[in-house]
């Protein structure tokens, strides 16, 4: 049996795909995002050049999985911006306004969990899946509920949930007012930064499943024949 050139080629295609695969995983198990952004942006593109019958479902499947990196990163720092909100224990940032007239902090950190919210909800909305649309209507009916609360400090909710900062009306918030809205076990940001932890859960265990999905073993003869066909395209036989 002699070994053709285009099988050898195949190989070779194939192999370089898988090294992608794993690359593009190691691309987003690292810390920086902006940086896993411009790695996976740039993997994808290389393997887009290659001549790999398996280009496809790798660029499918690696934007999937950037997809839950992406969701999983958005609602922890949801979680984060609620932990930090909802403290309103002493010391805690509504202390330290109050002590020095500036709610600057407090300002900040509701910019931050609002930008993040909106990204989650849209990651929720995109993902489609029962679970995900269950995590965003209990959000929706959070939000909902404390509409008035969150308005008396500048943040209004719009119509398809999102919520939207009115800066002149934030600036203007009293450390008290602040601190009845946001901070608390039973705050909005509080249930929010609880279904958050939800959202992360799920996103980790999606990318978990789409990295561990068994991609077509390339070196199988029969998936050789159904890739390329099966007129001697990679067998020669001499008798």
């Amino acid at each position: 049996m002699r070994i053709t050139r285009n099988y050898r080629n195949g190989l070779m295609n194939a192999k370089k795909a898988n090294e992608n695969i794993s690359l593009f995983r190691k691309a987003l198990s690292r810390n920086s995002k902006s940086r896993n952004s411009g790695r996976a942006a740039a993997i994808l593109n290389g393997v887009n050049k290659t001549n790999s019958p398996y280009k496809g479902v790798l660029a499918t499947d690696s934007k999937t999985e950037k997809f839950y990196y992406d969701m999983q990163y958005h609602a922890r720092q949801v979680e984060e911006y609620a932990d930090s909100l909802a403290d309103s224990e002493k010391d805690s940032i509504y202390d330290k306004a109050a002590e020095n007239g500036n709610t600057e902090e407090i300002q900040s950190r509701i910019r931050g969990f609002v930008s993040q919210y909106n990204k989650m909800l849209e990651d929720l909305e995109k993902s489609g899946t029962r679970s995900d649309e269950t995590l965003r209507m209990q959000l929706d009916s959070a939000s909902r509920s404390s509409k008035t609360q969150l308005a008396s400090t500048g943040v209004t909710r719009r119509s398809d949930g999102t919520l939207e900062i009115d800066e002149k009306k934030l600036a203007a918030a009293d450390v008290d007012t602040l601190r009845k809205v946001w901070g608390g076990k039973d705050s909005f940001v509080n249930k929010a930064g609880a279904r958050a932890g939800s959202v992360e859960a799920t996103a980790k265990q999606n990318m978990k499943a789409q990295a561990s999905t068994n991609y077509t073993n390339p070196f199988d003869r029969s998936n050789l024949y159904a890739n390329y066909g099966s007129r001697g395209n990679y067998f020669n036989f001499f008798q």
